[in-house]
Parts: structure tokens; sequence; C-alpha cells
């Protein structure tokens, strides 16, 4: 298994290979060294493997120049330029090393099957072309909303819903053949191709890259339920569905702790007041875009208690911060127990959140631009489950409305209600064993076919 160095994508893939180790799969994990102890401690069948190379995912100076240049699509253009393509020979090596090993190891006799983040690059080069061991089955685990190109749909990231006239299909072709001429998907795509080259692709025509994160995996095993996505006619047909994660983060069985004001929150039931959560992300984190103005909308509410997280920085040390009597306020508070006592969920889209959101039925608002969400919040917007604001930055003014719209409106709160029923038959470790298991009995027909024993 492989993951791209990022804590939000860590939490994710590493539930799935706690899911897989506890059915005694024994899996190798690779990815940057800043998660060498957390990988390590994870269980006893997950074996740490890092990413080679000089840097987990940007040097110190990169991260200063990420960090100089202004939120927006130039510093979300040189940070996925670093770690998507200029970081692809570093992850094709460290996958490389760890399959050469198997196969000393067991040549023939095992089946060797990557599951992979479908953003960590590593396997692309070979399965277009270039020289390099190809494993017996590879799987894209995917952790946001599809990017493969539709006709029945508009671009990945255009924040719009499908257009639903008779000329639906020239619309959204036209609007795919902008998307890919537009100087940011030109800059990126570039970049990329020419890694490819240098890493020994020869075939002529290459995908674009957001295109090949659901194109190029054989097989895809997707969080989240077909029910939230827009309909295509020509979806691919291998993909497979495991609902959201009941519970991520650590993966540990100790008990988290919590602020000390967590018992306000059941004291604001009690008393009928709706519990609002707000939390930024962990990528466009600034506390201006939505917790600041959600603390100033609501602040002379006394009908609703709002928790806001900072996931990234300490309460102290965002200036200005002022934390109204109907407001409880920490860096971290686990999604796991704090979710299923909210009643509305502020957010900037972040796919996680919002299919945990979804699978406890909790309406959103939801407000951001940045990396997919864009397509995340405009599928909250078409699925009737909560309102898009559709900007970074909205403003104290219009959360306050729409949180009044939300709460008020209950058809938002039956929408969501109603598509937390479909997660219900989705059980994640359930899913990736049962493809897993698939792959295998497919290896071993493989065999038999050509003419080995097709013993396991």
């Amino acid at each position: 298994m492989a993951c791209t160095t990022h804590w939000s994508h860590i939490e994710k893939v590493a539930a799935i290979a706690v899911s897989l180790a506890q059915l005694s799969y024994p899996i190798t994990f690779i990815t940057g060294r800043t998660f060498e102890n957390h990988i390590s401690n994870l269980h006893p069948n997950i074996k740490y493997a890092p990413i080679l190379g000089p840097n987990d995912k940007m040097s110190d100076d990169d991260t200063k120049t990420y960090m100089s240049i202004p939120p927006g699509p130039e510093q979300e253009l040189f940070i996925m330029k670093k770690v998507l393509a200029e970081n692809n020979p570093y992850l094709k090596e460290s996958v490389e090393v760890e399959f050469k090993k198997f196969k000393e190891q067991y040549g023939d006799d095992k089946p060797l099957i990557f599951l992979y983040d479908v953003t960590f690059t590593g396997s692309y080069p070979v399965q277009l072309g270039a020289p390099g061991i190809k494993p017996d089955a590879n799987v894209g685990i995917g952790i946001s909303p599809l990017a493969i190109e539709s006709n029945d749909t508009f671009p990945f990231r255009s924040g719009k819903v499908p257009h639903p006239g008779p000329d639906s299909k020239e619309v959204h072709f036209k609007a795919w053949q902008e998307f890919n001429a537009e100087w940011f998907n030109k800059e990126l795509n570039g970049a990329w191709w020419a890694k490819l080259r240098e890493l020994g692709v020869t075939q002529e025509k290459l995908p674009a890259i957001l295109h090949a994160f659901h194109a190029l995996p054989e097989h895809l095993l997707l969080m989240g339920i077909p029910e939230f996505e827009f309909p295509r006619s020509d979806f691919r047909k291998d993909i497979r569905y495991f609902g959201a994660f009941k519970k991520v983060g650590d993966q540990g069985d100790s008990k988290p702790q919590l602020p000390a004001w967590w018992d306000d929150i059941e004291k604001a039931k009690r008393e009928g007041k709706k519990i609002i959560a707000v939390s930024q992300g962990t990528v466009e984190a600034n506390p201006k875009d939505l917790t600041l103005p959600t603390l100033e909308a609501l602040k002379d509410r006394d009908d609703v208690l709002i928790i806001a997280t900072t996931v990234i920085s300490e309460p102290e040390d965002i200036p200005n911060l002022v934390v109204p009597k109907n407001a409880r306020i920490a860096k971290f508070v686990p999604y796991d127990l704090l979710l299923p006592t909210v009643d509305l969920l502020i957010s900037n889209g972040g796919y996680g959140a919002v299919q945990h959101a979804l699978r406890l039925g909790i309406p959103m608002v939801v407000s951001g631009i940045g990396q997919d969400k864009p397509t995340t919040n405009s599928l909250v917007e078409w699925s009737g489950v909560g309102i898009n604001l559709k900007v970074r930055q909205p403003g104290a003014k219009i959360i306050g409305e729409a949180v009044k719209v939300a709460l008020e409106d209950e058809d938002y709160r039956k929408k969501a209600r109603d598509l937390s029923k479909k997660y219900e038959k989705y059980e994640m470790g359930e899913v990736a064993d049962g493809l897993v298991r698939d792959l295998v009995w497919e290896w071993v027909e493989g065999r038999r076919r050509d003419g080995g024993n097709g013993e396991v």
C-alpha cells in the first residue's frame, strides 16, 4: 500500500490498511518518513517503508516558497507540481524497491497486490509503459469525488452541477476542452508529462493527471456512495464504493482526550439548543475563511452552541480570536464523537468531513474553492443536503443567513437523512477484503489458465 504524505490522506488509507491487517493480510505501507512512527505502530501485520529521495513532500525551501505565495491558484499549482509531478521519480523508485523485495522473496508463488492513494503517482509511469515491475493487480484508493473526464459532467473543480438540457453532452464536452486548455491545467499536465517522458514513457498521447487518478488504476476503491456522485452514462464498471469511515485518526484503542467543556454539548442539547460545528480543514486552514466569521455571525444567537475546531493551530495562537459565550473552541475534537451530536456542519468541503456528515444525516453549509472542494460542494448542492456558498471567504453576514435557512428549512435535514440510509449497507473493511479476495482468485485462475497449479 502507498499514500501521499499528508495527514488527511494518511488517516484514511491507514484505516483501510488496519482493516486488512486485522484479517491477517501482510502489508507493506509506503509513505513519507514524517509518518514512520504512526504507520509502524498501527498493527503487527503492517510494515513501514519510506518514500525515497531527499524529502517527504517538499524541501524546506519549497515550503517557504509555498507559504510566500498568497492562497489561490498559483499557490495550489506550486504544491501540486511539486508533489504530483516533480516527486514522481522518487515515488516510482520507492514502489519499485518494495516490489523487487516481494518478488525476490516470493517469486510468482504469491500475488503482489498494490493498493494506493490515487494521488500517489509512483505506479503510473509503469502503467503507462515505462520500464519497471508491474504488480499482479493494482487498486486505486480514491478519497475525493471522481475526477474522470465525462460528457455527462462539467470538469472536476469547476464547481458546477451538470447541465440538464438536451445539449448537455455537447456543453460538457466543450467545457472539458476549455478546462484542459486553461493555464493551470496546461502547466500541471506539462510538468507531469515531462516527468513521465524522463521515466521512459513513450506512448504518444498521455492522460491529464486529474483524469489519470481515476482512469489508470485497474480497480477503484472509493470513499462514498454512488448516490453522491453525478450520474454518468460512461461510468467505469470496476468501482467499489465503501461508504464513509466510522472512525479515522490514530486507529488505536486509546480513549481520546476531550476538552474540558465537552459536557457543555450534552447540556445544550438538553436545553433544546442546536449544535453547530465549524472546521476549516487541514490544507486551506486560514480561520478567517470560515471559523472567525462563523463565530461573529452567530455570536448573538442564544439558541445554538458553536463548536469550532482550529485543526492545525492552537486557539490561543490565532490573532483576533474572540470566543463568544455561545461557542466552545479546541484545536481538535474527534469527529467520531462530535458529529453524532451536531445539527449542522459548516465546512470548506473537505471530502472526508462531508462523507462523515452524510453518513450521520447532518445537513451542511459549505464554502471552499481549493483542491477537490468545488466539486464536493457542488455535489452537496446538487443532492440537496446543504447550501453551497461557492467562495473562499463568504463573510459573517452570508454565513449567518445560510445557517438560518439551513436550520429552518427541514428539506435539507430530510434529504441528508434519506441519503444517510444509503450508507448503512457499506462496511469499509468488508468491501476492501472482498475486493482483495476477488483479485487473489483472479490471480489463481490466471495461473491455472497458464498451466500452473493454481494453489494459494
